[in-house]
């Protein structure tokens, strides 16, 4: 635990001292101004945007971290550990630490919004408003972090081909829907892609989550990124250096 911990440590005095996350603030703080500025707005299609917005900066974010990190420096981390799950471990926590930090900017900004002012929503917000949107903006921006991580340079060499790629999924999973009602078949395959517009067909017009498809779509989207980051792990665990 005290290697785990001090990894952390070290990764987040790393991360404070390069500017990995301004683009994604400064687009944070453009899209709020953006969405938020007419009004009344929408709840249920609020928090699917900013579900959407998370899973786009998400997979930023994972692909900028590791654009910057140094070969040496991460090989001797590695090396250094008491196991490689620690290491993994620490890499995982600090994504997860960051998703955690804008999903509470997402989530919380209508919030207040809403209690400075009644008539800012179409309708009342709701504790099922706030369960359900803060938990599908959450594992949205989860699905992006592994999205992004697994075309790591390690895996993939080449950089164009880990940008091509993670845009060639999340393009996919965009127009994952509209590919299933013209071609049924593909509705198996599609499993492969993370469910980041599930949630927008399910609501549709009605601006209400439904609670059992809701907690549907959150469990697959954990069971997606859960796969894909144990994969990760395991081929990072077999082409431990990119040299």
């Amino acid at each position: 635990m005290k290697t785990l911990l001090s990894l952390c440590n070290i990764r987040r005095k790393l991360l404070a001292k390069n500017s990995v996350l301004v683009i994604p603030t400064v687009a944070t703080a453009i899209f709020i101004g953006a969405m938020y500025s007419v009004t009344p707005v929408f709840i249920c299609s609020s928090f699917l945007m900013s579900s959407f917005f998370i899973y786009i900066i998400g997979v930023f974010i994972s692909m900028t971290l590791q654009a910057k990190e140094n070969d040496v420096f991460e090989e001797t981390l590695l090396l250094h550990c008491e196991s490689g799950k620690s290491y993994y471990l620490s890499r995982e926590l600090i994504m997860y630490g960051i998703n955690c930090i804008y999903t509470l900017i997402l989530l919380g900004y209508p919030i207040i919004r809403y209690l400075s002012d009644n008539n800012f929503f179409t309708r009342n917000m709701t504790a099922f408003d706030v369960i359900f949107g803060g938990l599908i903006i959450f594992v949205s921006g989860l699905a992006g972090m592994e999205v992004g991580d697994f075309f790591h340079p390690r895996i993939f060499t080449k950089r164009r081909d880990s940008i091509i790629g993670a845009i060639f999924v999340s393009v996919l999973a965009i127009c994952k829907l509209g590919l299933i009602d013209n071609y049924p078949i593909l509705k198996v395959p599609c499993i492969l892609l993370p469910p980041i517009m599930d949630s927008f067909k399910l609501v549709g017009d009605s601006d209400i989550f439904s609670p059992a498809g809701m907690l549907l779509i959150c469990i697959h989207m954990v069971g997606y990124f859960l796969v894909v980051m144990l994969l990760k792990i395991k081929l990072l665990g077999i082409k431990k250096f990119r040299f």
